[in-house]
Formats: C-alpha cells, structure tokens, sequence
C-alpha cells in the first residue's frame, strides 16, 4: 500500500460522506415528513372527524386516506385495533380517576 492508494481511498470516503449528507439525507427527511403529515391527517379525520373538503378544497380528495384507491387495509387494519386498544385503556383510566367533589 503507497501513499498513492490511501488518498485514493481517503477522497472516496470524502465523496461518499458528502454523499449521504447532501443528496440521501434531505431525501430521506422529505420521505419522513411527508409521512408524518399522512398520518397525523388519518389520526385528524379518525378522532376529530377533520374535513379536509372544508380547508384544502378541491385538492382533498388527494389526502383522503381512504379515496385514494390504494388498498391499505393491511396496514391500517392493525393501526386501528391497536389505536382502539390505546383509546379503551385510557378511558378505562380516565373514569376510575378520582373527581373532584364540585
């Protein structure tokens, strides 16, 4: 191994590093956040009954988890049993919470 071989290895770290942090990292943050907008949508319209029709307009028919004629039900199927089971416990807790005597 010369000095040759190990600059030669040393700028391929560096493109490689430079890489990641400039073109995959922003990437994957635009792929996170617009998941993390999808699902607090879903949880808006689930609990909240969040209209989209009445803030977006017209372009509401594209967040509609459910029109958007994707089968998700193997995904949302399980979210919403779980998302259920959190909701029973908490109420289970919330009513054997002690009252105030007003």
């Amino acid at each position: 191994m010369d000095i040759t071989s190990l600059v030669e290895i040393g700028i391929v770290v560096i493109v490689i590093y430079f890489f990641i942090k400039f073109i995959v990292s922003p990437i994957a943050r635009l792929i996170l956040g617009i998941i993390i907008v999808l699902v607090t949508i879903y949880l808006l319209q689930r609990f909240f009954g969040f209209d989209t029709a009445k803030i977006f307009g017209p372009f509401a028919k594209y967040l509609d988890i459910n029109n958007l004629g994707v089968n998700l039900n193997w995904i949302l199927g399980p979210t919403n049993y779980y998302i259920d089971q959190i909701k029973n416990f908490l109420n289970l807790i919330w009513s054997n919470f002690p009252k105030s005597p007003n």
